[in-house]
C-alpha cells in the first residue's frame, strides 16, 4: 500500500479552508449589503440640513433633505464619474455640532460640470454620507489648481480658509438614487460569489477523494 499523501492532504485542507472562508465571507457581505439597502430605503425626509446631519448618527446615510442651500465662501472642484467624468462643485455650509452646538462647516454639492466646464446639473435633494476615501490609484490632490481627487480634511479646510477641526468628515451630496456601492453589487451577486466558492470547495473535495481512491487501487 502506498504511503498516505501527507503533503497533498495538507495542501487540500488549506485550500479547502480558504475556499470555505471566502464563501462564508460573501454570505456575510450579502447580509451586510441587505441591511444597508434596508437602511437606505427606510430613510425619511429631514426638515433641514442640520437635522439631516444629526439624524445620520452612526448610519451610512442620512435622511433626504431639500434646499435651497445657503452657501458661503469659495467652492472646490472634486473629480467624479457620473455617467461621464467631471467635477462636482463643493460649497461650504455652516452648521452646528450635533453635540456641543459649536460652529462647524460641511462640504455640500452645488452642481456637477463636465470636463468642458458645462454645468450639467444642480442638486435639489441631498443626503449626508461619509466623505469618499482615496483609493489605491487615486491621483494626488492639486490644491493650487483647485482639483481634488480625495477628501483631505486639512488641505481642503486650508483652501477654504477655515480651521481643519471645524470641517466635518462628511459631505452633503446629491441624492439622485441608490449609491453605486449598493446598486453595482447587489446581495444576489454576493450570493452567486458564495455559491462559486462553495462549489469550488466541493470540486476540490471530489478531486481529492478521487485521487485517494486511485492511490488505493
Amino acid at each position: 500500500m502506498r504511503r498516505f499523501p501527507v503533503i497533498l492532504t495538507g495542501f487540500t485542507l488549506a485550500s479547502l479552508a480558504l475556499l470555505v472562508s471566502l464563501g462564508t465571507w460573501q454570505m456575510q457581505r450579502m447580509a451586510w449589503k441587505r441591511d444597508l439597502i434596508a437602511q437606505y430605503e427606510a430613510r425619511g425626509e429631514a426638515v433641514s440640513f442640520q437635522a439631516a446631519l444629526c439624524e445620520m448618527g452612526e448610519g451610512f446615510f442620512s435622511p433626504r433633505v431639500s434646499g435651497p442651500a445657503p452657501l458661503s465662501g469659495e467652492e472646490l472642484r472634486f473629480y467624479v464619474l457620473r455617467g461621464e467624468p467631471g467635477w462636482v462643485r463643493l460649497g461650504v455650509l455652516q452648521v452646528e455640532d450635533c453635540d456641543s452646538g459649536e460652529d462647524r462647516f460641511v462640504l455640500i454639492e452645488s452642481g456637477f460640470e463636465n470636463l468642458a466646464g458645462e454645468r450639467v446639473s444642480r442638486p435639489a435633494v441631498w443626503r449626508a454620507e461619509a466623505a469618499p476615501a482615496a483609493g489605491m490609484f487615486t491621483p494626488g490632490n492639486e490644491a493650487d489648481t483647485n482639483q481634488w481627487y480625495s477628501f483631505d480634511q486639512i488641505e481642503m479646510a486650508r483652501a477654504l480658509n477655515i480651521a481643519p477641526d471645524q470641517l466635518l468628515p462628511v459631505w452633503l451630496r446629491e441624492d439622485s438614487g441608490m449609491p453605486a456601492s449598493l446598486s453595482l453589487t447587489p446581495p444576489s451577486k454576493h450570493f452567486g460569489y458564495a455559491l462559486t466558492w462553495y462549489g469550488l470547495a466541493l470540486a476540490l473535495m471530489a478531486v481529492y477523494a478521487a485521487m485517494l481512491f486511485k492511490r488505493r487501487q
